[in-house]
């Protein structure tokens, strides 16, 4: 072999190595570092509440591939200690979870292994749910406060305030932060319910309008294609749930929808839908009932047919405390609570029928998020 020829085989050997190492860099890799236990690359983490005031809060590991074992607490495996007191709500952002622990006053950040990396400092006011963007973090909280977090270091860089207001959702769509502004309390203590739904721009934390068209005791909110899709709680008499859609592009017109208590974004053009009703007779003895259905963004139109074909009763009859779907497959996620016991969440497929059943790992089992 002549010297050229080697030298040429040598050149093509080590660029094909470049090429490896090239796409090897350029895969989507999770970090886990930190981990106490290998985890697969498709993983997804229920996030329960616990009891108010029992700092036993915490969040269970499910492989939706069966791939792993379940675990029912991974953050006080990974991090040797617990949560705190009613993780209320979370969401992922540029790969990190977030998760606001609400009676703990504070905001933690986890890798992908729910491997803690630092919190929040203590916030002053109870904090509720959050929204993130271009790496910020926003959190509302009672006392009428908005903060807006360095989506790293968790410091408050800037925030928006406004009275004594309980806030609670919050959605961000084309720079702008939708926020439920819930109710308040009077001088005697006792609570007034608010119709109004705040738009702040998320760059400057100004104030650009309140919208007060809303049906009373706004609370949770989400973007969905450009739209925010609103659920308010009504007064718990004459006012009932509902749901409403705010189209920003319009000048924040308001449509009501129907009545709903539960909704997952499906990935699909569909929102998967649940309405709770409950009746007490006259020893207070409840009666619950269930009812599932969608609605699609796109047409506009509401679909009563259940999503579930089969389904155990006690889903007709129990309180549902969370719907989630994987985007991936479509298959949906609904969790029960008895407030008191562990939870249980129910898997089907995209048909609605049933797959899985399990234990939730803990109490109040409120949303889910899928990671791969």
């Amino acid at each position: 072999m002549n010297l050229k020829g080697f030298l040429w085989g040598a050149l093509c050997l080590l660029a094909m190595g470049q090429t490896f190492v090239s796409c090897d860099d350029n895969e989507d890799v999770l970090d886990d570092t930190g981990s106490k236990v290998e985890l697969p690359g498709r993983r997804a983490y229920i996030l329960y509440e616990g009891s108010f005031g029992a700092s036993n809060s915490g969040l269970a590991f499910y492989a939706p591939d069966g791939n792993a074992d379940f675990v029912s607490d991974i953050y006080l495996l990974q991090n040797g200690k617990g949560m705190g007191d009613t993780g209320l709500s979370m969401l992922e952002h540029n790969d990190y979870i977030y998760v606001v622990v609400s009676g703990s006053n504070c905001v933690v950040r986890l890798n992908a292994a729910g491997v803690e990396q630092n919190r929040s400092r203590t916030f002053e006011n109870t904090p509720r749910y959050i929204a993130a963007e271009d790496g910020f973090v926003y959190v509302t909280q009672y006392g009428g406060r908005v903060s807006k977090l360095d989506g790293v270091t968790l410091e408050e860089i800037d925030a928006y305030q406004e009275g004594d207001g309980c806030l609670e959702g919050i959605a961000e769509c084309d720079g702008r932060l939708y926020v439920a502004n819930s109710y308040r309390y009077d001088e005697s203590g006792n609570i007034v319910y608010n119709k109004e739904v705040w738009v702040i721009n998320a760059n400057t934390m100004e104030l650009e309008r309140k919208i007060t068209d809303v049906t009373v005791n706004p609370e949770r909110l989400w973007e969905c294609e450009d739209r925010i899709y609103l659920i308010s709680r009504g007064d718990y008499g004459t006012v009932k749930n509902e749901l409403q859609v705010i189209n920003p592009y319009a000048d924040n017109q308001v449509t009501p929808l129907g009545e709903v208590t539960k909704l997952a974004e499906g990935g699909n053009g569909l929102l998967y839908l649940v309405n709770t009703t409950t009746v007490y007779d006259s020893d207070w003895n409840a009666t619950t009932t269930n009812s599932y259905f969608t609605y699609n963004t796109t047409a506009g139109t509401m679909n009563d047919h259940s999503f579930l074909n089969e389904a155990p009763e006690e889903l007709f009859n129990s309180t549902v405390y969370m719907v989630e779907v994987d985007d991936e497959t479509g298959d949906i996620y609904i969790g029960t609570s008895d407030y008191v016991n562990e939870g249980k969440v129910y898997r089907f497929d995209r048909n609605g029928t049933l797959k899985d059943s399990f234990n939730a790992g803990g109490i109040n089992p409120n949303s889910m998020l899928f990671i791969d």
